[in-house]
């Protein structure tokens, strides 16, 4: 994988921020840049699933895709997109997207009636961006309190949609992931 180019919307020197403490802006500005990337990757992902799902429950997956959706890209890449603006960034280019995220989006499934794909590719969607967000709080945790408190925000709706979207598999799916988890 490649390593993200040196974007030209990141300035030479980043303002001083009062409520960052020990921290470096440019590993947090790379951490955000890529934590919106994901969200944005993630809005795309549910919203496509959304329209291709089909099946007996796809009217109700339909809310639940469009309205995670809807919550990737109206509420976490906006706060994320807001404080990256806070350090004189813009959101990256859309090409540079893919480049940037931790969290290339699972495969759809192929079957427009595999429901329980649909939802799988969302369970692991979520768990690593979970994982992301993790890492962001840990570098920030009591050195940016402005980005601690906008990460912790995102990390409980992250394990909400989880828990959406495991709470709608099958038996079946149930067991499908429990084989990809032990796969590792």
């Amino acid at each position: 994988m490649a390593e993200p180019k040196k974007y030209r919307y990141l300035p030479e020197k980043f303002p001083v921020r009062e409520e960052v403490r020990g921290i470096d802006s440019a590993t947090l500005v790379n951490m955000l840049l890529s934590a919106f990337a994901d969200e944005i990757l993630a809005w795309y992902q549910y919203y496509v699933s959304a329209y291709a799902v089909k099946g007996n429950i796809s009217t109700e997956l339909e809310d639940v895709f469009r309205k995670i959706a809807e919550d990737e890209l109206n509420d976490h890449a906006k706060k994320l997109a807001d404080r990256l603006q806070d350090f004189d960034v813009d959101p990256p280019d859309f090409r540079d997207l893919w480049q940037l995220s931790k969290c290339r989006q699972t495969e759809l499934p192929e079957d427009p009636h595999d429901v329980d794909g649909f939802l799988i590719a969302g369970i692991l969607a979520e768990r690593c961006a979970l994982v992301h967000y993790r890492e962001l709080f840990l570098y920030t945790h009591g050195k940016d309190p402005a980005t601690e408190e906008i990460v912790e925000d995102i990390i409980r709706d992250e394990a909400e949609h989880e828990t959406i979207f495991r709470n709608l598999l099958s038996k079946e799916g149930l067991k499908r992931l429990e084989e990809l988890e032990k796969k590792g």
